[in-house]
């Protein structure tokens, strides 16, 4: 087994290989097409494929990803059959922790040897887990809102517009979405917002206003607000933190 950061240039891609592998974000959004199945690996979604699986991708601007080489003794069965039935799966807060973590320790040269077998086994008892349980398809009225959040959330979303990319009315959309995924598109859009702003925070790279801005807020004080509230954690705080542990790594 191994474990790697990765990042991918804007050129398509399209190969198999003889072992399983496992897709996580980081960073960026990276397009794929998993044998007839096309998707994309992001916040909110990781990709498994199975060995022998033809796959394209290709990923443009700022990316990056952690990425799991693992032969069938790596992988719980359940594992193995999901990614034969549905490679794209849902990535939850706890599981984005746990990669942006691993990620970090890679980056940092930490993940050699006995240290990457166990962030993989990490890693695969955390997805089996997230197998195991009941994950309904997602509506494709509902996948298509979901597209459209994650393209503009950096501006402001009219529920019209949303609506008629999920091809239903608002009073529909808000009804199905909720059904779907237990909140309301702007509780979703929120908590999205707030995961892409604690990402360039702990970059370190931009001003605390630029990421405000970059993320749809309209400006730094409307950022704190919502990390405060939603967070329980300033702009601040949060990159003092990221400061702090790579000094100490």
């Amino acid at each position: 087994m191994d474990l790697a950061t990765r990042s991918y240039a804007g050129v398509r891609h399209s190969h198999a290989h003889d072992f399983h592998q496992i897709v996580l974000p980081v960073a960026g959004v990276l397009e794929m097409e998993i044998g007839t199945v096309g998707g994309q690996v992001d916040f909110g979604c990781g990709a498994m494929i199975a060995c022998g699986t033809e796959h394209g991708f290709c990923a443009d601007g700022d990316n990056r990803f952690v990425v799991l080489d693992l032969h069938d003794a790596d992988l719980p069965g359940e594992l193995l059959r999901r990614a034969a039935a549905r490679p794209f799966f849902a990535v939850d807060a706890g599981l984005r922790h746990l990669v942006r973590h691993l990620a970090f320790e890679a980056a940092e040269g930490g993940l050699d040897g006995p240290a990457a077998a166990h962030a993989c086994g990490l890693l695969t008892h955390a997805l089996a887990r997230r197998a195991a349980r009941p994950e309904p398809d997602l509506p494709a009225g509902i996948v298509r809102a979901l597209a459209h959040l994650r393209a503009r959330f950096a501006e402001p979303v009219a529920v019209a517009d949303l609506a008629r990319a999920a091809g239903m009315s608002t009073g529909h959309l808000h009804r199905r979405f909720r059904a779907a995924l237990g909140r309301t598109p702007a509780e979703w859009l929120a908590e999205f917002r707030l995961d892409q702003a604690v990402r360039l925070l702990e970059e370190g790279r931009l001003p605390i206003v630029e990421v405000a801005l970059a993320c749809g807020y309209s400006d730094q004080t409307a950022l704190t607000r919502s990390l405060r509230r939603r967070r329980g954690v300033t702009p601040a705080a949060l990159r003092r933190a990221a400061r702090v542990k790579t000094a100490s790594g």
